[in-house]
């Protein structure tokens, strides 16, 4: 029988007491971070996770024991009594700087998250990896993203940049769903960049920290829980016979939406990058939705790369969390590109294409003014599979503006002898298929916009359900999205969120 031998005597690592481990914790207790957790949660109801949790002993390498609390701050809450789990990098806790144990803390809070199906929420606030851990800190970071990454798409994300947010942590950032910066916080992978374009992609910029919390609560309020939630409705805050009567919202969408939306509340989000292009979230008759299309209507104007991207990221998201998309339409077409963005323009409106044709929710789509060429045909159009697609009377509908679809099609109709395009038009015996004669260029466009490129022909061919009033339009809207509310519900695919 083999001999039992006492253990070798030496010195042991006394084990902390638990007032030393309060008493470690407690210079944080008042920190930035704290207190913006506190703001997120319902007052009361935030309970922290792993709260002992301690960095290595000798994390300096100089040999001597330390107990230092680690830089994450982890835990569950109510947000207007749903469970929303958060994580925190404060920077007055070993600089919030990323470990083996940092990670570990936060890729099981993302475990219970899915497990529970609740929304997560990151606050990024780290002067970066620990030094001392070399390799493994950076597989940490790895381990990080990969969990942000599989909860893509199966319950919603929300970053928060309160303090610095660099390097390999910006690209966690920037994986989430949202990301609402506060202002002044380093956000970047390289110090070249300078931090302006990840915040100008900010859904919010936000004054301080208290800002940035309350703006993360607006979201929350907007967002389900999980993907597998489905077309929620709850009770009408407003009516649903409502009547609009007569709204002036040429040149900015937003007055119609304030128009159509159960008691004129919408939240924008994504306001500074690309703003021609508006994505909202609202409720429609009890029913959360996003809505997205031309800011500026009645302007002509023309959609570019940056809009398409931002369209393109938002419908899919709308597809993945089951809100149904409502498509406001006024373009006149894509924008001039030169040589240098001709590959990257393509791939962005293939995109907003691929994401239109993709999506399983309810799409609705609304014409409002002009609808040429390829703008109509990726902005929820019938073809790449909206359900329902309304346009109003004076809508625009071609494959060209009227002025080049005259210059192309009816240029020899402009006649230069008044009295022989008089004689000739007395001729026609029907103008409404056979192109009028005139000596006004501006005559010929009115009258190609009256008849090719009205409503009736689209809706003729099917591609228009009905040609409908602005008076009448919430009353539609709701009525589609009522009777769409069952859709995607059975079979509905989960897929994740690129980032903007």
């Amino acid at each position: 029988m083999e001999e039992i031998k006492q253990p070798t005597k030496g010195v042991l690592t006394p084990l902390p007491t638990v007032e030393e481990l309060r008493a470690a914790l407690s210079a944080s207790e008042q920190s930035s971070t704290r207190r913006l957790v506190a703001a997120l949660f319902d007052e009361g109801t935030f309970s922290e996770l792993g709260v002992y949790t301690m960095r290595k002993f000798s994390e300096d390498g100089s040999g001597a024991a330390s107990l230092s609390p680690d830089g994450v701050i982890c835990g569950y809450g109510a947000v207007d009594g749903r469970l929303v789990f958060v994580f925190a990098q404060d920077d007055t806790r070993t600089d919030g700087a990323m470990d083996e144990r940092h990670a570990s803390k936060i890729v099981s809070l993302y475990e219970m998250a899915l497990k529970n199906g609740a929304p997560v929420v990151g606050v990024f606030n780290s002067k970066g990896a620990d030094l001392y851990e070399g390799v493994s800190a950076l597989a940490a970071y790895g381990r990080v993203m990969k969990k942000v990454a599989e909860a893509s798409g199966r319950i919603p994300q929300i970053a928060i940049v309160a303090g610095c947010c660099t390097g390999s942590a910006a690209l966690i950032a920037s994986m989430f769903d949202f990301t609402v910066t506060v202002q002044g916080s380093p956000f970047y992978v390289h110090d070249s960049e300078g931090g302006e374009g990840n915040l100008l992609a900010s859904t919010f910029i936000a004054k301080d920290e208290k800002a940035a919390a309350r703006d993360a609560r607006v979201l929350l309020a907007y967002l389900p829980s999980s993907a597998s939630d489905g077309v929620l409705q709850a009770t009408p805050a407003d009516s649903i016979n409502r009547s609009l009567g007569k709204v002036d919202f040429a040149g900015d969408l937003s007055r119609l939406l304030r128009a159509l939306t159960d008691n004129g509340v919408m939240q924008e989000i994504t306001r500074d990058f690309s703003p021609e292009m508006l994505t909202a979230f609202a409720f429609l008759g009890g029913v959360r939705c996003g809505v997205l299309g031309n800011r500026f209507v009645g302007e002509g104007r023309t959609m570019d790369a940056a809009a398409a991207r931002k369209a393109a990221r938002f419908v899919s998201f709308c597809d993945a969390f089951s809100l149904p998309i409502v498509t406001f339409v006024d373009a006149s077409g894509f924008s001039d590109c030169d040589a240098r963005g001709v590959g990257t323009y393509a791939s962005d409106l293939a995109s907003l294409a691929f994401a239109y044709a993709g999506a399983e929710v309810p799409k609705i789509t609304v014409i409002l003014g002009r609808a040429i060429g390829g703008a109509f045909t990726v902005l929820g159009s019938k073809a790449m599979g909206a359900d329902v697609v309304f346009a109003l009377e004076d809508a625009e509908i071609s494959a060209l503006p009227s002025d080049a679809a005259v210059a192309f099609a009816w240029n020899d109709r402009v006649m230069l002898d008044p009295e022989a395009a008089i004689e000739n038009a007395e001729d026609l015996e029907d103008t409404r298929t056979v192109p009028p004669i005139s000596t006004n260029r501006e005559e010929l466009e009115d009258a190609w916009r009256r008849s090719l490129a009205s409503p009736a022909p689209a809706a003729c061919r099917g591609e228009v359900d009905d040609i409908i009033t602005v008076d009448e339009m919430r009353r539609r809207i709701l009525s589609s999205l009522y009777m769409l509310s069952g859709k995607g519900v059975l079979g509905a695919r989960r897929h994740p969120i690129l980032p903007l």
